[in-house]
């Protein structure tokens, strides 16, 4: 374990945030890495998303090549060999077949995976989405039956009349001569 990869450890534990290497390959793939050597984890950035490089063999901007044994770690950068370096001395015609048919065998099939894996997320991820609509539409259905079975219906009929009730407010007292007087006045 070198110094690198214990300070990463350290930070990690720590919970400071590690900061990651980015590079491009050849094709123009973006990939990232905490650090761009062998053991470590290695992801393509697209769209936002991470996903671990394939096993095999890309070829980095600066010539170098990443090679892939297990899916998303590192096995070996090589440098680029002197003898590609060296080459320029020949004819111009022999390098320009070698390097378009290395480049294109090397560079679809990443894209492909690629495309194949985020293509698979989203067609997943949308039958998920149909699944808990449904599931959503039924449990609306359910609880709208449920309201409609709970609640009567109210219907007003002008013709019925409430009963009045009347109320009689008198006190029980005894009777004076004055009430005696006024009763036989007022009647």
């Amino acid at each position: 374990m070198n110094h690198k990869e214990t300070l990463s450890k350290i930070k990690t534990m720590l919970g400071i945030q590690v900061a990651l290497e980015t590079m491009k390959l050849d094709n123009g793939v973006e990939v990232e890495a905490e650090v761009f050597e062998a053991g470590q984890e290695v992801f393509i950035i697209q769209e936002g998303e991470k996903i671990p490089l394939p096993i095999g063999e890309y070829e980095l901007e600066d010539g170098r090549v990443l090679s892939v044994v297990e899916v998303g770690v590192i096995a070996v950068i090589n440098e680029k060999p002197a003898e590609e370096v060296a080459e320029p001395e020949a004819p111009m015609a022999e390098p320009e077949m070698a390097t378009p048919e290395a480049a294109p065998e090397v560079a679809p099939q990443p894209k492909k995976m690629v495309e194949s894996i985020s293509k698979e997320l989203f067609f997943t991820t949308i039958d998920e989405l149909k699944a808990e609509i449904a599931e959503l539409k039924l449990a609306k259905v359910e609880v709208k039956e449920e309201v409609e079975l709970a609640t009567e219906k109210v219907v007003h009929n002008p013709e019925v009349e409430p009963k009045k009730e009347l109320i009689k407010f008198s006190q029980k007292r005894p009777t004076s001569t004055k009430d005696i007087v006024f009763n036989k006045l007022f009647k």
